[in-house]
């Protein structure tokens, strides 16, 4: 079967084990999603949260924050990415604690930036004025003027954490083996690259796929810079 790419209902082609060539990569894009919801669902709240209280607060709080992520940002992200999945294991939750893990600092240091921007603007100024408590400012002044940064990096990082569980995969230390991943495919396809005739079509599909996401994700992100930068238009 691996050496007939186009026939009968194999729209793909199948690879060496006989398995559908679209089915796989069907399966790898909702691997795929599912790990970028589920990862955002960890770096977006600690990377907002603290970005938001380095900024508001400032002094020692601030320096703390500073500490742990100017900490996690001199290691070699890679290296750090296979040491916690070295220690976690393979699959699917460890995959996800690690990118979340090494992911928060990029928003972290974006909403500690706009909120020292936003804290010094009068309507905070008015709330403590008002004797609002520095939860009710955090909630209900500064977090809806750091939305839309939120949103932006949640975009533009969804896609960058596909392109990690690919490479991490491809590496051998992301998802298990027998796992539906763009990373595994393209580890499949080196070796059926030097069979004769060659059986290519494995590796365009599963990098096609990964190319076409990660473009329509960046694009998507683009378009929402645009819309939420005052200053474009």
């Amino acid at each position: 079967f691996a050496d007939e790419p186009l026939q009968g209902r194999h729209l793909l082609g199948t690879d060496e084990l006989g398995q559908d060539v679209l089915l796989q990569v069907l399966k790898a894009c909702r691997t795929a999603l599912v790990l970028g919801c589920l990862t955002s669902l960890i770096y977006i709240p600690l990377g907002t949260l603290f970005g938001l209280l380095a900024g508001y607060f400032r002094r020692w709080v601030d320096d703390i924050i500073q500490f742990i992520y100017s900490t996690l940002a001199s290691i070699p992200e890679t290296l750090l990415l296979i040491a916690i999945l070295m220690a976690l294991g393979k699959g699917l939750t460890p995959l996800c604690i690690a990118l979340g893990v090494t992911s928060w600092v990029g928003l972290c240091r974006l909403i500690r930036g706009e909120t020292l921007r936003q804290s010094a603007r009068t309507f905070v100024e008015a709330g403590r004025a008002l004797g609002q408590g520095h939860g009710a400012i955090l909630a209900r002044h500064l977090l809806p003027n750091v939305m839309h940064l939120v949103i932006i990096n949640f975009i533009l990082g969804f896609g960058g954490i596909i392109l990690a569980e690919s490479f991490l995969s491809y590496l051998g230390v992301g998802m298990p083996v027998g796992s539906a991943s763009w990373g595994l495919m393209l580890d499949n396809a080196r070796s059926e690259l030097v069979r004769e005739p060659v059986v290519w079509w494995s590796l365009v599909a599963a990098s096609s796929a990964l190319f076409i996401l990660v473009l329509a994700l960046n694009l998507l992100g683009d378009s929402l810079t645009r819309a939420f930068d005052p200053r474009s238009g």
